[in-house]
C-alpha cells in the first residue's frame, strides 16, 4: 500500500536525466547571439528546481525571442513533464525533434513515454525505432531503448485486446475521499473486510484500520471497526473456517520491524489475544497476509529495509500447528522490484498478486499465476486492459464463486481516492471452482460469535407487530432453536432515527418482545431468550431514504451464554 522504492527515486531519476540532457544540448546545441534569450534561459538554469513555476517562465521569455532556441524546448519540455503538463510537454519535445533532430536524441525516450501514456503506440515505438537506428549511442541507454520499446509493443497488444471487465463501485456507504483497500470476501459473499488509510484525528500520520461491511438486501453496510481496541492494523485475512485472523501490526512494542504479522484464535466464544508469528517476522516489514483455505499455507509480503523492495513469500503450518521458516516463492513470481498483495483462491492453485516490474501497462499491474503438476508457480499472466492501466493496481479478491471479484483503483468515477470495485472476473483469468458445504447464517453466527439479522421478520413502519410474511422466518428459526436446544440467544430491536430517541427504545425493545413472543408461542423456552432495545443508535445504513429506513427495522440474534 506504499509507494515503490522505484517511484520513491523517480523524481531523482528525473534531475539525472535533466542534467544529462542539457550536457548533451549544451554540447551539441544550436547557438543564439541573442542576449536576452541567454540572460532568460541562464535564469532559468538557476531557478530549475528550486522554482520550477518560474524557470518555466524564463524559459518561455526565451523562446518568445528565439523560437528555435533548442537548448531553451528541451528544458521547457523537462520542466512541463516534471509539472505533470503532459500536452505542453508533447508539444516541446515534437517541436524540439522538427527544429533538430540531432540536438538531443535521448528526449525519444522521454516522448515515447508521453505517447504510450495516451496510447498514441504507434508513435512511440516509431520514435524509438528511430533513435535505435542510430549509431553511436550509450549501449546503457540503447538497452533501456529496447526494453521500452519491447513494453510499448506488449502495451500496445493488450490495449487492442481488451479483457471483460466492467466494475462496479460498491458506493458511498463503504468507499470515501480515503483509501479502501480490499482485504477478503467471505461467508457466501455477504462479508467485507477492508483496510482504510485515513487521516488521524489523534496521530501526526495516515493511520490504517481493518473495517467489515456485511452484505444485507444487496446492500452492503455502515462498516464497522473490526477490532474496537486495537490500532494501526491492517491487511486483515480470515481462515475458511472463521477460526483464526491474521493481520498486520505496525508500530507495535513487541514487533521484530515496523510491521509485523499477527495471529488471534477464536477460542470457547471470543477471540485471542493478538500473538506475533515470531517464525515469521523479522526486522524487514511483514504485511498483507493470506491463509490458503485448508489453513495450512500463509502467504504474505516482506520488504527490505536495506533494498525497499519488497517479494511474496510462504510458511506452511507444521504437524503441532506452528508455522515454519517462510521461503520467498520462485522467480516467476519474484523479481528484483516489488512484488504485493498475493491472494491465494480456494482451490490453492490459483494465485493473484500485483507487480510493478512484470511486464505491464504501468505502475503496479494484475498478475495471476497457475501451479503445475510439480507445485511450483508458472510465469504470471497480466490480467489485461483496462482492468491494468498507467496508474497502480494494488490488490484483487476473488469469491468461492470463483467469478465474482473485488479491487481496489482509482477511477474517475470514484469518491476521490483508492475506491472499491466488484466486477465479474474474465473467464481466461478465473480460478477452479470448488464446492463448499453452504453455512446458514445462524450456524455461522453460533460458531462465530457474530449477531445474525433476521432478515425474513418485519415490521411495518411504527409498528411491533409483525408482519404477515414474517411467519415462514420465525417457523425457520423455532426449528433451528429446537434442534439446538443447548444454546440461548438474545434478540435485540432497531428502529430508524423517525421519532425521538426514548420512543424509538420503547420501540424497538417491543419489536424484540414480538419475536420472543412468537418463538415461544412456537415451543421454544422463555427462559432460553433475552431481549433488549437499540432504538436508532446502530443503523446498518444512513437514514436517508425510505428503503434505507425500512432496513434498519430490524431484529438481530445473538447467542450468549445465561
Amino acid at each position: 500500500m506504499t509507494l515503490s522504492f522505484v517511484k520513491i527515486l523517480r523524481p531523482l531519476i528525473m534531475t539525472m536525466l535533466l542534467v544529462l540532457s542539457l550536457s548533451e544540448v549544451s554540447a551539441q546545441s544550436q547557438k543564439t547571439n541573442h542576449k536576452k534569450v541567454i540572460t532568460f534561459f541562464s535564469k532559468a538554469k538557476e531557478y530549475f528546481q528550486r522554482d520550477n513555476v518560474k524557470s518555466l517562465e524564463n524559459v518561455n521569455k526565451a523562446l518568445k525571442y528565439d523560437e528555435r532556441y533548442t537548448d531553451a524546448l528541451l528544458l521547457k519540455a523537462e520542466l512541463c513533464l516534471e509539472m505533470n503538463d503532459d500536452s505542453m510537454a508533447i508539444c516541446s519535445y515534437e517541436r524540439l525533434f522538427e527544429i533538430d533532430s540531432t540536438a538531443y536524441p535521448r528526449g525519444a525516450m522521454s516522448l515515447s513515454r508521453l505517447y504510450a501514456k495516451y496510447h498514441q503506440f504507434d508513435k512511440s515505438i516509431n520514435i524509438l525505432e528511430w533513435y535505435l537506428s542510430l549509431d553511436n549511442q550509450k549501449e546503457t541507454v540503447r538497452e533501456y531503448a529496447e526494453k521500452q520499446l519491447m513494453l510499448t509493443r506488449f502495451r500496445k497488444s493488450l490495449v487492442g485486446n481488451p479483457v471483460d471487465y466492467n466494475p462496479k463501485n460498491i458506493g458511498n456507504i463503504v468507499n470515501t475521499a480515503d483509501d479502501e483497500y480490499v482485504n477478503q470476501i467471505y461467508h457466501a459473499e455477504n462479508k467485507l473486510i477492508f483496510t482504510k488509510r485515513y487521516n488521524s484525528e489523534t496521530k501526526s500520520y495516515l493511520e490504517e484500520n481493518v473495517f467489515v461491511s456485511n452484505m444485507y438486501d444487496s446492500l452492503w453496510s455502515i462498516p464497522r471497526l473490526l477490532f474496537d481496541a486495537i490500532d494501526d492494523v491492517g491487511a486483515a485475512n480470515i481462515s475458511s473456517d472463521g477460526k483464526e485472523l491474521y493481520f498486520s501490526g505496525c508500530g507495535w512494542a513487541d514487533g521484530a520491524g515496523s510491521c509485523d504479522i499477527y495471529l488471534m484464535r477464536f477460542i470457547n466464544g471470543k477471540w485471542s489475544n493478538p500473538i506475533n508469528i515470531t517464525t515469521i517476522n523479522t526486522t524487514d516489514w511483514e504485511s498483507q497476509p493470506c491463509v490458503s483455505f485448508d489453513g495450512n499455507s500463509l502467504y504474505f509480503v516482506r520488504r527490505n529495509k536495506r533494498t525497499g523492495t519488497s517479494d511474496i513469500y510462504v510458511s506452511h503450518r507444521n504437524e503441532n500447528g506452528s508455522w515454519d521458516s517462510p521461503h520467498k516463492l520462485n522467480s516467476n513470481i519474484n523479481t528484483e522490484g516489488n512484488e504485493m498483495a498475493p491472494f491465494i483462491h480456494y482451490d490453492d492453485m490459483t494465485l493473484y498478486f500485483s507487480s510493478d516490474t512484470h511486464d505491464g501497462m504501468g505502475g503496479y499491474d494484475l498478475f495471476i499465476s497457475r501451479r503445475d503438476e510439480r507445485g511450483e508457480w508458472g510465469k504470471p499472466i497480466n490480467l489485461g486492459y483496462p482492468l491494468n492501466t498507467d496508474g497502480d493496481e494494488m490488490n484483487l479478491v476473488v469469491a468461492s464463486d470463483a467469478k465474482s471479484a473485488y479491487i481496489s483503483a482509482k477511477r474517475d468515477d470514484g469518491y476521490g481516492a483508492y475506491d472499491i470495485y466488484s466486477f465479474d472476473l474474465d473467464e481466461r483469468f478465473r480460478p477452479h471452482y470448488i464446492e463448499n458445504e453452504a453455512v446458514s447464517d445462524y450456524d455461522y453466527a453460533l460458531n462465530n460469535d457474530v449477531s445474525v439479522i433476521l432478515k425474513d421478520i418485519n415490521f411495518e413502519f411504527d409498528s411491533a407487530e409483525l408482519t404477515q410474511d414474517s411467519y415462514e422466518g420465525i417457523s425457520r428459526l423455532i426449528d433451528f432453536l429446537v434442534s439446538h436446544d443447548d444454546v440461548n440467544i438474545e434478540l435485540s430491536g432497531h428502529t430508524d432515527d423517525m421519532g425521538d430517541a426514548e420512543y424509538n427504545i420503547s420501540l424497538s425493545e417491543r419489536r424484540a418482545e414480538s419475536v420472543r413472543r412468537a418463538l415461544v408461542e412456537g415451543g421454544v423456552s422463555l427462559e432460553r431468550i433475552i431481549i433488549k432495545g437499540c432504538g436508532a443508535t446502530q443503523p446498518l445504513f444512513p437514514n436517508d431514504s425510505d428503503r434505507h429506513r425500512a432496513l434498519n427495522r430490524r431484529v438481530e440474534m445473538r447467542f450468549v451464554n445465561l
